[in-house]
């Protein structure tokens, strides 16, 4: 035991020789300790604090908690302002929430103003902040995506308006290069099946170049899509594919560490689609992934380099965006339509809500299901809008059920330990020892 703590000691220069003495102790076999055995050791040890570790990154939620809402429609995006830490919620109708970064308590409503259709008419389909200019950009069903400034006096006023799509814009993106904020892409996918971005070159001076003096009531620019496409704003350019032809695109993303655009649709044979930019050409090279009833939602973990698919035959599927036969794995344990999915992207782990009102937390690298929270969600009809808006640092959650806004957070995390490597299947209680069996 002496020749070895004092070897292990002076070697790897932490620790007390006390320590090693026990470690001398654990893998001591008649005397001895072979390199052999001490790596075993070492293996196994190590195995059951990953273990630990798992089992201790669990959540405990804090009881739901019902967010006041002033929103008579479904509330279609939830955003969180990193400038001043308020959160900002936009309904269908047009009306805008700004809430407390702390307790997300209501502190301002204002309706969106847009000239183009009557207050009654207005529909917003979806909502994306554009920090690095501090605007918010909102598509509507009058087939235009309309730019409001956050920071101006007047509240939220329209600056810009982009007009004359072809098909109604659905779902938004938007992207800004980290290292150079005049560099941005918003990208729209729309109910024809296409998928359209719009590459800015200089977002911080101006998003688009005043070519005349096309105003509306709203005092704002307008700026037609075909002009974008004929190349006439040198700030601005577009590309586009139509891969979803003829579904609705439900969700759109740009990635860039894989330079490409990512789409789902609830169309078995566009499932999933992957727009590719070329090195040299503007042209999008297209790739499909298929899947048996389609998409409505999906996400991307950037460190694990996975897509993950909410599928509405009840199943997670995982992909490798360069492998569109299979799905590297599908994790089943949905009993309805899977309606939203979020990675943790600070873990390996997979947040995924359901039709039947069941939230599943998925431990990637395992392929299982860690945690699962039912029966706290509000009984709602079988059409319900849910949105599910994901704050990784607050380690919170935000559901909405149409107009009910619902926040979930996270108790402090105790250690947890397993006693088990299997479900548990039964428990008994000794009341004369005071002692549980399981």
């Amino acid at each position: 035991m002496a020749e070895f703590t004092d070897l292990a000691w002076s070697s790897v220069g932490r620790g007390s020789k006390e320590d090693y003495g026990l470690l001398f102790d654990s893998v001591v076999e008649e005397g001895r300790v072979d390199w052999g055995g001490l790596c075993s050791f070492l293996l196994l040890e190590l195995s059951d604090k990953v273990k630990d570790t798992r089992t201790s990154s669990v959540p405990r939620w804090k009881p739901p908690r019902t967010l006041t809402c002033q929103h008579r429609d479904p509330v279609q995006k939830v955003l969180h302002l990193q400038s001043s830490g308020q959160y900002l919620t936009v309904s269908r109708g047009g009306t805008v929430g700004l809430r407390d970064g702390e307790d997300m308590s209501l502190l301002h409503t204002h309706r969106l103003q847009n000239s183009t259709v009557s207050p009654k008419d207005l529909w917003v389909t979806d909502v994306v902040l554009l920090h690095n200019v501090h605007k918010i950009a909102v598509s509507f069903t009058s087939k235009e995506v309309c730019f409001y400034d956050i920071l101006s006096k007047q509240d939220f006023g329209c600056k810009h308006k982009l007009q004359g799509l072809k098909f109604t814009p659905w779902c938004l993106d938007y992207w800004v290069d980290p290292f150079n904020p005049d560099v941005a892409i918003l990208t729209i996918g729309d109910i024809g099946g296409q998928v359209s971005a719009l590459y800015f070159t200089s977002a911080q001076i101006s998003l688009f170049e005043r070519l005349g003096l096309r105003t509306d009531s709203d005092s704002a620019d307008i700026v037609l899509w075909d002009e974008l496409v004929k190349g006439k704003h040198r700030s601005c350019y577009t590309v586009t594919h139509r891969g979803h032809t003829p579904a609705w695109v439900r969700k759109v993303r740009y990635l860039d560490s894989l330079e490409a655009f990512v789409s789902c649709s609830t169309r078995a044979q566009s499932s999933v689609v992957i727009g590719w930019r070329g090195t040299e050409s503007r042209a999008l090279r297209v790739t499909s992934f298929f899947t048996k009833r389609g998409v409505w939602d999906m996400d991307h973990h950037r460190g694990l380099n996975l897509i993950a698919t909410a599928g509405v035959d009840h199943q997670v599927l995982l992909w490798n965006p360069f492998v569109t036969s299979k799905p590297v794995c599908r994790l089943i344990g949905h009993t309805g339509p899977v309606t939203a999915v979020r990675f943790m992207q600070t873990r390996q782990q997979l947040l995924s809500y359901s039709k039947d009102k069941v939230l599943c937390l998925w431990d990637v690298s395992r392929q299982l299901c860690v945690h699962r929270l039912a029966g706290v969600f509000p009984e709602t009809q079988e059409d319900t809008h849910t949105l599910l808006f994901v704050h990784e640092e607050r380690q919170s959650l935000v559901l909405s059920f149409n107009s009910l806004l619902l926040l979930l957070e996270t108790t402090e995390e105790e250690e947890r330990t397993s006693s088990h490597e299997h479900p548990v299947t039964c428990v008994l209680y000794n009341s004369l020892f005071r002692q549980v069996c399981g």
